[in-house]
């Protein structure tokens, strides 16, 4: 979904002093008494997908994954009562799409992510916690979250962690909000800007801060064309508004961005909206196969490219894509909870 382009932003991880790991093993999973626990204060601490902190560009496309199994936690406002044992209903039917082995094969990862963060409370560690948790339940993986950042609040990732579990629970305010806070904190590195114009929703309350950032980071990095493309959406409000005419520079801007980033999908289709718009179909079924070319599953390009074979009357190669539009829709709606 979200296109990588610039060198990666490295962050030091921050640190805090250990504490004792208490007690925990897989036997403590569906544990009934959690909510005695919960009133006692004793924190239930969840687990999360690992992503790689020494790739930054990349960690935040892999936030953004959707599984469901329910896993009991508390907050905690005590650093001593950070971590403890995982409450994982293993009685929980698995996502569709995923079997019982890659199920076991989560909560193994999450209960090791658990164990390091029972015993090192680390700014890394309990991102990592959380992120094993976005495999399993988003609700877990933001109480983690939650928790980290009350702890280490200046952290990115965290931030952009918690929006992508917001996110997932289709709290897209709330993840607008966490998402322009980590831009604050970072406001030299992209990604939380790049990944909120991505989600295509933003809140108007935040779009004028988004664009001021967006054109301080076009002058940082002017040879950018995803930064280009992301700021001439959020200026021309074509997310939001697409069936307004496109402004006049539209069309130039977009073209320049694919000079200079050529891997944007996402801008050869947005070239194609203004193209069918014009009645101007050979140019429009152009850009969509090449946006097709650079992401062959997104069903938006295949669906579009397919209608306009049709208006160009070439019914061999509309219904060869909507056949395969076909597929792609069957495809997820197999693996779609």
């Amino acid at each position: 979904m979200i296109r990588w382009i610039l060198p990666p932003v490295q962050r030091a991880p921050l640190a805090v002093a250990p504490r004792a790991v208490e007690s925990y093993d897989e036997s403590s999973i569906g544990n009934p008494s959690a909510s005695s626990q919960m009133a006692n204060g004793t924190f239930r601490c969840p687990l999360v997908l690992r992503i790689s902190a020494a790739t930054p560009r990349n960690w935040l496309v892999s936030f953004c994954l959707r599984t469901l199994l329910l896993i009991v936690l508390v907050s905690s406002q005590s650093a001593a009562a950070a971590v403890v044992a995982v409450q994982v209903n293993g009685a929980a039917p698995p996502p569709a799409g995923q079997t019982e082995q890659t199920l076991e094969s989560y909560k193994t990862i999450a209960l090791e992510a658990q164990r390091l963060a029972e015993a090192d409370p680390s700014e890394d560690n309990l991102f990592q916690y959380a992120s094993s948790l976005m495999k399993l339940d988003y609700h877990s993986a933001e109480t983690i979250y939650r928790f980290a950042i009350g702890k280490y609040p200046n952290s990115v990732r965290l931030h952009a962690g918690l929006a992508s579990s917001l996110e997932g629970q289709s709290q897209i305010d709330e993840a607008a909000a966490e998402l322009y806070r980590a831009a604050e904190l970072a406001p030299t590195d992209p990604h939380p800007l790049e990944f909120l114009v991505a989600t295509k929703q933003i809140p108007s309350a935040l779009s004028q801060n988004v664009l001021d950032g967006l054109r301080r980071l076009r002058r940082l990095y002017p040879n950018d064309g995803l930064i280009l493309f992301d700021y001439e959406m959020v200026l021309s409000n074509r997310y939001t508004d697409g069936s307004s005419p496109a402004p006049p520079d539209f069309v130039p801007i977009l073209k320049r961005a694919l000079r200079l980033t050529p891997q944007l999908p996402e801008a050869y289709f947005q070239l194609s909206l203004v193209y069918e718009d014009k009645n101007d179909y050979p140019e429009e079924a152009q850009v969509l196969r090449r946006a097709v070319q650079l992401s062959p599953q997104d069903p938006r390009f295949r669906f579009r490219l397919a209608m306009a074979y049709k208006r160009l009357g070439n019914n061999d190669l509309y219904l060869k894509e909507m056949s395969i539009f076909k597929q792609i829709q069957a495809h997820s709606a197999i693996a779609t909870p």
